[in-house]
């Protein structure tokens, strides 16, 4: 009975091992288009020092020329919440969204990667408050870096990105996302 139990460990070894090592699991960032959506938290700066939630959507395709570098380009969505401020002493509220267009570069290790990314944030802002009613726009850069887990086609991203806008201030968000590559 025990030479049974053995064997079977060691059958569920080797099939675990065989899956740890499948070119899905550690092939790095997978090649081709991929889709995700994240939550996580805005924060704000000068009137607007406070935090509120944010949600993201993104797509984007990831070049697979490198065995160890990822390469690619995104396109993502971001809607924050209410910002809370205080502007000439008058309590006011800032709600900030974000179209962007950012290019990724970063290091695969197995199914681990970290990765910056760079580009430009196409925003709205509408402030509100006591006399306060105002409209931003604008046209800023916008950076970041994140840190990614892969398993088979699915990704779990955490990432920090910073919308680099004068009018508003800047704009920072933490996200955590779930990415799917086709």
């Amino acid at each position: 009975m025990s030479r049974i139990l053995r064997r079977m460990a060691l059958v569920g070894a080797a099939l675990g091992l065989a899956l740890l090592t499948s070119t899905h699991c550690v092939a790095g960032g997978s090649t081709g288009l991929y889709v995700g959506v994240g939550a996580g938290q805005m924060q704000g700066d000068d009137d607007f020092d406070d935090e509120a939630s944010a949600a993201k959507v993104f797509a984007g395709y990831n070049f697979g020329w490198l065995p160890f570098l990822d390469l690619g380009a995104e396109l993502s969505y971001l809607n924050g919440g209410e910002l809370d401020g205080d502007v000439d002493g008058t309590s006011a509220r800032l709600e900030v969204e974000s179209l962007q267009a950012m290019g990724i570069a970063g290091f695969s290790f197995g199914p681990f990667g970290v990765y910056g990314k760079a580009g430009m944030a196409d925003w709205d802002a509408d402030r509100s408050g006591n006399g306060l009613n105002k409209d931003y726009s604008g046209t800023d850069p916008v950076f970041g870096l994140g840190a990614r887990m892969q398993l088979f086609d699915v990704t779990g991203r955490l990432e920090v990105e910073r919308i680099d806008a004068d009018e508003i201030g800047h704009v920072d968000s933490l996200t955590g996302s779930v990415v799917y590559t086709f």
